[in-house]
């Protein structure tokens, strides 16, 4: 087996020797085109079959195809591999990539429950080798500005609760709890740890039927953040909505959607009331901000205002300067013990 060359030392993102294994319908729409956003070139693609495998990669301008993703590691000293391929194949995938001594970026889940993704993060650690888990929301800009402006404890005060509401229409009739939670709906989980940190209590109940998906869930992290999640998959969502509110001392944002984001904030102390005589005058600001609304930016919008161009820029960063990506291996096992947690609530 030909080694991998080393990464770090701030080489060019065209430099790397990238691998790909899978060219479903998510990895098309989102995720070749995020590489492409940034730059990157792909040494070789891996399908389920040669044919496939070579037409994708001279879609994509690789320079190998492989019908069989254990050829490809063996032959071409890839620096890192993308992988997105079945939800229940992506746990070995990822270690076969890792024993090979290639970085991985893997959509989620990676896993299927607890214990696959801690076997997961020994083995990147036993190998050292760095795992990136697909969760785009953290690198949403409108994510990204929310906790900005909540983590301003001068302006905005101390962080006390949030509200999050998601939903969206079942994909298939036998949608069940676990496979809608880890789907899809664990995105909403991992940003949450991310924004507020580790979940120290889960509590709530699931009144499912069939493929008619409800939970109402409150949180309460160890930080002593507090909040509730609703979160749904009912034909009623047939378009997604998406909503958070986080509330400080001093004032709130509410996300909406991944485009548009309400601030707002109180004069006064940090920790104390506003003057008595604010009212009296204008003293109250509410700021919204939203995305620019334009047609000509076409499908590469989405890809930045949902966090599929910046989880990738982002894992490229973490290749070229050796450095921890956001979301690694190991820490994907709170991720997905927070989605075993949420599916041994009650169910009504």
């Amino acid at each position: 087996m030909t080694s991998p060359t080393a990464v770090g030392s701030g080489r060019r993102v065209e430099d790397l020797r990238l691998g790909f294994i899978g060219h479903g319908r998510h990895a098309r729409a989102n995720l070749y085109p995020a590489l492409g956003l940034a730059g990157a070139r792909l040494t070789s693609i891996a399908t389920r079959h040669e044919d496939a495998a070579q037409a994708a990669a001279a879609l994509h301008g690789a320079r190998h195809g492989h019908g069989d993703h254990r050829r490809m590691l063996a032959q071409d000293a890839l620096d890192a591999v993308f992988v997105s391929v079945a939800p229940e194949d992506q746990a070995a995938v990822t270690e076969d990539c890792l024993r090979a001594g290639a970085h991985v970026f893997v959509e989620k889940p990676l896993g299927l429950d607890e214990a696959d993704a801690r076997r997961v993060a020994a083995t990147a650690e036993r190998c050292g080798r760095h795992v990136m888990v697909g969760f785009m929301k953290r690198h949403a800009p409108l994510y990204r500005r929310l906790a900005e402006l909540a983590a301003d404890e001068e302006q905005f005060g101390r962080v006390v609760s949030f509200h999050g509401f998601f939903a969206f229409a079942p994909w298939t009739d036998t949608l069940r709890d676990d496979t809608y939670l880890k789907f899809g709906a664990v995105h909403i989980l991992d940003l949450i740890r991310g924004l507020f940190g580790e979940i120290a209590e889960v509590t709530g109940f699931r009144n499912s039927r069939d493929a008619d998906i409800s939970m109402a869930l409150t949180l309460r992290c160890a930080n002593g953040v507090v909040g509730n999640l609703t979160l749904a998959g009912v034909p009623a969502w047939s378009r997604e909505q998406e909503e958070l509110t986080v509330t400080g001392t001093r004032g709130f944002v509410r996300a909406d959607n991944l485009t548009a984001l309400v601030h707002r904030q109180v004069p006064g102390a940090v920790e104390g009331p506003a003057p008595a005589e604010a009212w009296q005058g204008l003293t109250e600001q509410t700021v919204l901000t939203h995305s620019v609304n334009s047609p000509a930016s076409g499908g590469s919008q989405d890809l930045y205002l949902r966090g599929f161009a910046g989880e990738v820029s982002h894992f490229l960063d973490a290749l070229r300067l050796d450095t921890v990506p956001v979301g690694s291996a190991r820490d994907n096992v709170a991720t997905m013990a927070l989605c075993d947690a949420v599916l041994d609530l009650p169910h009504i």
